[in-house]
């Protein structure tokens, strides 16, 4: 008789070890403190700086104006996460930011012409910082809405439809 061998099961092997998780770098700009703390420095430093090299009132306000509107907008982007499309998504802002907000600029400045308001602009500051800081205003705010309605696009697409569809 011919001698039988038992079966060799194959060693069990022991399911690797998953490397340990290791936990994400911990960034500054995640903390809503940071965000805060950063635009209360602006707007105080800001000041002072414009009190001592004695720039009006209104420029100062102007640029502190200009300078949080840009913080808004980056913590805006930090904290509004998109689950789309990076690359559709900053072209929406792009878009946003160069015919949304270049048009709200032209209404703004052409409504400033057309009521005299420009000429009391001009006095109390350049108009060449006027326009720039007024511009990177609008264009920001331009871009927000550009992000807004590629967050909504489904929405405006059906709401459309449905208006222009006969």
């Amino acid at each position: 008789m011919p001698k039988t061998r038992p079966k060799t099961t194959p060693k069990e092997t022991k399911p690797k070890m998953k490397s340990k998780l290791q936990p994400k770098p911990v960034s500054i700009t995640s903390s809503k403190t940071y965000w805060i703390t950063l635009a209360l420095m602006m707007v105080v430093f800001g000041s002072v700086y414009g009190y001592i090299t004695k720039v009006a009132v209104v420029a100062i306000g102007l640029l502190l104006a200009t300078v949080l509107v840009l913080i808004g907008f980056a913590f805006y982007l930090k904290f509004k996460q998109s689950t789309q499309n990076n690359r559709i998504r900053a072209t929406f802002i792009f878009s946003g930011a160069s015919i949304i907000g270049f048009l709200i600029w032209v209404a703004v400045v052409l409504v400033l012409d057309a009521t005299g308001s420009w000429v009391q602009i001009e006095a109390s500051m350049s108009d060449n910082f006027f326009a720039v800081t007024s511009l990177i205003i609008c264009l920001t705010s331009g871009a927000i809405i550009g992000d807004i309605l590629f967050e909504n696009k489904e929405k405006i697409s059906l709401f459309l439809q449905n208006k222009f569809s006969r």
